[in-house]
């Protein structure tokens, strides 16, 4: 479940159960007294304050049906960051207005709120910016290209040109299908002059920012490490060769999109842990499929002798690619080799 629906009154548990029965992956909570047998449905216990605060980061989104008021104290102390909080959702109890509270772009608030209005025939009430002047946020792009954003304070300078209708540049090293405001042209690295009060660049590598403009970094998780070691090398020993190669590239280890190993080191503690570190995925690739491509890599006969193939970084970069290309070779780090992919457009 990764919805919550949560309502303190009769007439809105009345609201809460057509939701419940309307949306996927949802429960409903109501108070003690008004509560009825159903499936997935449960009790508020407690104080409303305190349940609010173990189910704050249980699911994606919070559906309130009561006084904003209420929702507004219940949910304040527990309140981090717009990258963690979960969309937070408003209605009245006989379901003429739905609020988008919080994290209206990144928690996805502002789209379950079109929805949930569109359900009840119900008003959106919807307050950022950039949705009011039919624009567009940076938030909202990095989520349409699943891309992640470097810096928010950046964005959120960018995004008030945006809103303002001023000129913004996009500055991509992938093509970019989707539709943009008028007011935000794409463009090349020679054509960034004073005529932009913002700049957005879509790169994995490293970014020169001009002076006097505010500039935004978005970052497409397009690269791939293939990486193979001697049993028992640690987290730090891989951690550290993979920073000496990303410095080396010159890319943003915000573009990493997983790790590639060989099904022999499954198992491998430091490889496991580095992988967390990173917050990426280890992707394991069978030794089956390394033969079937291990050809047009170099190889070694000790190597193969060992663990049943010649090569180990490059094929399972290759091989967990979207076509990718390598842009670095099978490389040592003391007990490491790594190679880097770049995925396709």
């Amino acid at each position: 479940m990764d919805k919550a629906i949560i309502t303190l009154t009769k007439g809105g548990m009345k609201i809460g159960v057509k939701l419940l029965s309307a949306i996927d992956e949802a429960v409903l909570y109501v108070h003690p007294k008004f509560y009825i047998e159903g499936e997935n449905i449960k009790k508020i216990h407690g104080k409303m304050f305190d349940f609010t605060g173990e189910i704050f980061h249980q699911y994606r989104c919070l559906i309130f049906i009561m006084s904003t008021g209420i929702v507004v104290r219940s949910i304040a102390p527990y309140i981090k960051d717009k990258k963690t909080d979960p969309a937070v959702l408003v209605l009245d109890e006989k379901g003429k207005n739905v609020i988008s509270l919080l994290s209206g772009h990144i928690g996805g608030a502002n789209d379950y709120t079109k929805k949930i209005a569109e359900i009840l025939d119900a008003n959106p009430v919807i307050t950022t910016a950039s949705d009011v002047n039919e624009s567009m946020a940076i938030d909202t792009l990095a989520m349409a290209l699943d891309y992640e954003i470097e810096d928010f304070s950046d964005a959120t300078k960018v995004t008030a040109h945006i809103v303002n209708g001023e000129k913004v540049g996009i500055v991509s090293d992938i093509a970019i299908d989707i539709e943009l405001p008028n007011n935000v042209t794409k463009i090349d690295k020679e054509h960034v002059d004073k005529e932009f009060k913002g700049l957005i660049y879509v790169s994995e590598k490293s970014i020169k920012k001009p002076i006097g403009i505010d500039c935004v970094v978005l970052r497409p998780k397009n690269i791939v490490f293939g990486i193979g070691c001697r049993r028992g090398k640690s987290e730090e020993e891989i951690l550290k060769a993979v920073e000496e190669t990303i410095n080396d590239l010159k890319i943003s280890k915000k573009s990493i999109k997983h790790i590639a190993t060989v099904d022999i080191k499954k198992n491998e503690e430091g490889l496991i842990k580095a992988a967390k570190s990173l917050k990426v995925p280890l992707l394991i690739v069978e030794r089956e499929d390394i033969k079937k491509v291990e050809a047009q890599f170099e190889h070694s006969e000790f190597v193969k002798k060992q663990i049943g193939v010649g090569s180990v970084c490059e094929p399972v970069a290759f091989l967990t690619s979207k076509d990718g290309k390598m842009i670095q070779k099978k490389k040592g780090y003391d007990g490491i080799t790594i190679a880097v992919f770049r995925e396709g457009e």
